[in-house]
């Protein structure tokens, strides 16, 4: 797969991480399960991003 296709999903992931964190250590600390959750919102994102490029490519 081309690096051009996953640069949207760089260009959300990035800046997504980096002011969460700065919110998170700023405002309020998180829990484990808000960490855990977190965690969760950005793989599944990348796994339906990774899927959905994937199925446009096959239907080429």
């Amino acid at each position: 797969m081309k690096f051009k296709y996953w640069l949207p999903l760089i260009g959300w992931v990035i800046p997504t991480i980096i002011i969460s964190l700065i919110m998170f250590r700023l405002d309020a600390p998180l829990t484990n399960a808000q960490n855990y959750g977190f965690v969760a919102l950005l793989i599944s994102a990348c796994v339906t991003y990774y899927i959905g490029i994937r199925q446009v490519r096959n239907d080429k």
